[in-house]
């Protein structure tokens, strides 16, 4: 059974953990000091250990796996104390924070060759992430393919070639279900104002999303197609449609993933002038 250690268990962290619990492949150690209590009342009944901080780390064990889950400015502080871990030539570090570079990582292990960039989202709680993921330059195929097998567990993986594609989609899929999430919201309010009661208008709502999503994804036909098809001349979609036009909400989008890719590239030079 292949060792995990998860430093830091917020909401992706703690996403991530679920995959591998559910998976029983892995043996998975957690390291949070701000959340041991909680996590070890979450996870008491798994096979999980908790721990407080990195020190408590027995040092004759060598991980498989190590995964940084913290928020990207707890990243320094956390990179002090990591000599408190036993890495081997086979242990694969892997960053799912978002702007944080490889390159940062394989300066402070020079233990191993295996470095990864991932870019989960938040579905990865129920199975469902998209899971984007880079390799190091010096990662081997074996190494890719373990990577992949770990990640699927919790959704769909994607590797891509570069980190710079990693930046572009933290923009898309890793802020994605925020957006997605602001939508819904905004037709669950629209329902309420037109007369449903909240809990019809979830109803409404989540399964209009759902068979939506559902259709394009099997379907042959791109996004704008099935617009069309549902959009008859004259009809009440085609009346709404007016509306998204009128305040370009095409432009809304180019605007708001373009500000979320800026950012991951801000978060990555921050870490670069440390």
């Amino acid at each position: 059974m292949k060792k995990i250690l998860v430093i830091g268990c917020g909401h992706m962290g703690s996403a991530l953990v679920t995959s591998w619990i559910n998976s029983k492949k892995y043996s998975l150690t957690i390291i949070d000091p701000n959340k041991f209590s909680s996590l070890s009342k979450k996870y008491y009944k798994a096979n999980v250990t908790i721990l407080k901080k990195i020190s408590n780390s027995k040092r004759d064990k060598i991980f498989d796996f190590i995964i940084f889950a913290i928020k990207p400015l707890d990243l320094n502080n956390i990179l002090k104390d990591v000599s408190y871990i036993k890495i081997g030539n086979q242990t694969s570090i892997i960053s799912v924070i978002a702007g944080k570079k490889i390159n940062l990582f394989e300066k402070k292990f020079k233990q191993t060759n295996n470095f990864f960039r991932v870019m989960p989202n938040m579905p990865a709680s129920i199975g469902k992430s998209m899971n984007c993921i880079v390799a190091g330059r010096k990662v081997n195929r074996k190494k890719i393919k373990q990577v992949l097998e770990l990640f699927n567990y919790s959704g769909k993986t994607l590797l891509l070639e570069n980190e710079n594609q990693i930046d572009m989609a933290t923009a898309i899929s890793g802020s994605g279900p925020g957006f997605v999430f602001n939508l819904i919201d905004c037709m669950e309010n629209s329902a309420v104002k037109l007369g449903f009661k909240k809990s019809v208008a979830k109803i409404l709502v989540s399964q209009t999303f759902k068979g939506s999503v559902d259709l394009f994804s099997n379907n042959k036909f791109s996004a704008k197609k099935l617009v069309n098809t549902v959009a008859t001349k004259g009809g009440t979609t085609e009346a709404g449609l007016k509306i998204m036009n009128k305040y370009k909400i095409h432009k809304i989008f180019n605007e708001l993933t373009k500000a979320s890719y800026k950012r991951a590239k801000v978060q990555g030079k921050l870490n670069a002038k440390k």
